[in-house]
């Protein structure tokens, strides 16, 4: 009986993975080099355990933020080439943690992809890992122009508000200093918020007339010390992304995800479908998981 009762369970788990992936399995192209539609996009890349995202505004405007762990450079740097980029802007590191800057170690060693700046949250590391970046950014003949609230860009077509850190932390926890991004295109607005802890979620509705995004970029890979009830109450995302790997951390927090589905929230994980693509015309917007999908069934079917 017991025998039954866990086959029943494998093949619910089976068919309800089944379920959330046919809709993408019919109206998306794998492959990331599909030329994109007119508008603006969120690559949110699968880098494993760290976060990289690759914005672009349809008309040669591209931002790279942050860029995953030294171990995932290579795929970093194959992501922006298939997407046909070969000129970044702006490349920020929200902080000094590893897991957001290593990889753009690489990218700016690299001589394929031109970087014209590099911002980052005012605040240096204390690590070899900063150590070489900030080498690597000498190096490419750029200066690190530190990027605080309250400053307001316009890059591109986007409007970009600088939410977080303030410029008068005292060697402050890097997570703590993160730089927090509101990017409005129009009618749509996307919400990045690195690895804030809830503490620093409380400041934020002090620092912008609006805290609600359509897109929300879960802090710090899902923990449990982030995305809090109230903030996530007064963001009102409709779709949550998070950037996550394996991992020691236990990330992302069942409490997290419980929270995000309680406010009705629509999760993507990037360890369950790699990358996932945010396109957007200003008025509406598509996400798709963009990846190679029959590994993906193979692997959700024969291992549940």
């Amino acid at each position: 009986m017991g025998g039954s009762s866990k086959y029943l369970d494998i093949m619910i788990f089976r068919i309800r993975w089944l379920i959330i992936l046919l809709p993408a399995l019919l109206g998306a192209v794998p492959t990331r080099s599909a030329p994109l539609p007119p508008g603006i996009s969120f690559a949110f890349i699968d880098v494993g355990q760290g976060d990289a995202t690759l914005i672009r505004d349809g008309s040669g405007f591209d931002i790279l933020v942050d860029g995953g762990n030294k171990s995932a450079g290579e795929e970093l740097i194959n992501y922006i080439q298939t997407a046909g980029v070969d000129d970044l802007e702006i490349v920020i590191a929200t902080h000094a943690d590893r897991d957001h800057i290593g990889g753009l170690i690489k990218l700016l060693e690299t001589d394929e992809i031109l970087v014209e700046s590099v911002y980052y949250n005012g605040f240096p590391g204390d690590t070899l890992t900063w150590q070489e970046f900030a080498a690597a950014v000498t190096a490419d003949g750029l200066l690190l122009i530190p990027l605080q609230f309250p400053q307001n860009h316009n890059w591109g077509e986007f409007e970009v508000q600088i939410l977080n850190p303030p410029d008068s932390l005292i060697a402050p926890e890097q997570n703590e200093a993160s730089v927090v991004l509101q990017i409005d295109y129009a009618q749509i607005t996307v919400l990045l918020t690195a690895d804030i802890d809830s503490g620093v979620e409380q400041l934020l509705p002090g620092r912008t007339p609006t805290l609600k995004a359509d897109i929300l970029k879960v802090a710090h890979h899902g923990s449990k010390y982030s995305s809090a009830t109230t903030f996530l109450e007064q963001v009102q995302p409709s779709e949550a992304i998070i950037s996550v790997g394996t991992n020691a951390y236990g990330h992302p927090a069942p409490e997290t995800l419980a929270r995000l589905s309680a406010i009705g929230t629509n999760t993507w994980r990037t360890d369950l479908l790699g990358t996932i693509l945010l396109t957007s015309d200003g008025s509406s917007y598509e996400m798709l998981p963009k990846i190679t999908y029959l590994p993906l069934l193979f692997q959700v079917f024969m291992h549940p």
